[in-house]
């Protein structure tokens, strides 16, 4: 099995949305690096964007 790639990315979050981020990763005990690919996955899905 090939080993995932990776790249990485800066963002900047509002300071509202880095907080509640935050809150939910430690209440589900995930990283908001765990987090944000998720959501980055299923804004894709939801969008059916295609490479």
């Amino acid at each position: 099995m090939k080993p995932k790639e990776f790249v990485y990315v800066k963002v900047r979050l509002e300071l509202d949305s880095h907080k509640q981020l935050k809150a939910k990763g430690e209440r589900e005990e995930r990283s908001m690096n765990f987090l944000i690919n998720k959501a980055v996955k299923l804004l894709i899905a939801q969008e059916g964007v295609k490479v």
